[in-house]
């Protein structure tokens, strides 16, 4: 049997010639795990992890999204096909969090072995399962799709008090959503349902199926619901909008964000308060326990208000804690966080400055 190549290198911390067998990836530089913890020491450069935290942050995104449609889909019997399909996506972007993981923990210098013992795999399979270039395509292929993003139906309605938010489960669907916050603004106004239904020209059983979740209004019929219970018509919208659109697997989530930045920030607010409300606009402090007190009072009430938006891991927190879904916000996120145009209206020369 023909014995594996070696390959001889030099130890870049103590110039020692050491062989090692020739394998794919990235050989390494030094002759022991010793002089590398002690060639770290002598370059403490941090690497940049912007990029593989990045695709970190997305990924997990999606599987909090994913994961808890596939639960609505199963407690809603939906059939096998669809149910495969949905654990079919769920591996895939798994992969990608796993890839994710592997690249950032190479750039901050972990070795395989360290990263193969939680995986319960040797170093060497670990290493041939993530090649550099088996990560590289990953990562790449997945910011190329990015823009197909996946999107599914979630679970049961919360409960009405805000103090039991940590029992709630973090996601529901649109048309929940929806329900939720007209439910929270008839309850707000102190009639019997059967009053407000009188109000708003519509019987009573079919206001008590809107506000369950089991029928999805007309825009016209939100609105009259809106106009007897002092709703804000912008949020209502928002929540309407949403769910309208078709729970296509490879749909956006929201329609493209406005280019203008005005406009953008408008929009971010205006899902973010809608969100608040589906939610029953629970007290600060209980969003705040349910951020795990990561945010605080004055940071979560300028994030609802508009006078400021939150860097995305608190804004992704802030709308878990509503039950809402970070990646949902995400391309909005960015948009109302875009640099203000220059403005156009300085001082101009006139025509005749041009001879």
């Amino acid at each position: 049997m023909t014995p594996a190549p070696v390959q001889r290198r030099t130890c870049q911390n103590c110039n020692t010639i050491f062989t090692l067998p020739a394998r794919p990836g990235r050989p390494s530089t030094t002759c022991s795990e010793h002089c590398k913890l002690a060639l770290r020491r002598k370059n403490p450069a941090r690497p940049d992890l912007s990029m593989p935290e990045g695709d970190m942050d997305e990924a997990v995104e999606d599987l909090h999204r994913i994961v808890s449609d596939l639960l609505a889909a199963t407690q809603g019997r939906a059939p096998s096909a669809q149910l495969l399909h949905y654990l079919t996506v769920l591996h895939r972007v798994l992969g990608d969090a796993e890839a994710a993981v592997i690249r950032r923990g190479r750039l901050q210098g972990d070795t395989w072995q360290t990263l193969a013992t939680p995986a319960g795999l040797s170093p060497e399979r670990l290493r041939k399962r993530w090649t550099e270039e088996t990560v590289r395509r990953r990562l790449e292929t997945r910011r190329a799709g990015r823009r197909l993003t996946t999107r599914m139906t979630p679970p049961a309605r919360p409960p009405e008090d805000d103090t039991a938010m940590d029992q709630r489960l973090a996601a529901v669907t649109p048309i929940q959503h929806l329900a939720s916050a007209l439910s929270f603004l008839q309850r707000q106004t102190g009639q019997a349902l059967k009053d407000t239904a009188s109000d708003c020209g519509i019987s009573a059983s079919y206001i008590s199926r809107i506000l369950s979740g089991d029928r999805l209004p007309s825009w016209p019929v939100v609105a009259q619901i809106a106009h007897c219970c002092d709703g804000n018509l912008e949020e209502l919208r928002d929540l309407w909008e949403a769910a309208q659109r078709p729970p296509d697997l490879e749909a956006r989530a929201r329609p493209p964000a406005p280019d203008q930045h005005e406009a953008a920030r408008r929009c971010f607010l205006t899902a973010l308060r809608a969100l608040y409300l589906a939610a029953d606009r629970p007290n600060l402090w209980s969003i705040r326990r349910a951020t795990g007190s990561t945010l605080s009072i004055a940071a979560i009430a300028n994030a609802l208000n508009g006078a400021d938006i939150p860097d995305w891991p608190s804004t992704a927190r802030l709308v878990f804690a509503l039950h809402g879904r970070p990646a949902d916000f995400r391309s909005l996120w960015h948009a109302a966080n875009r640099p203000t145009p220059p403005d156009d209206c300085g001082p101009r020369l006139s025509a005749g400055a041009f001879g």
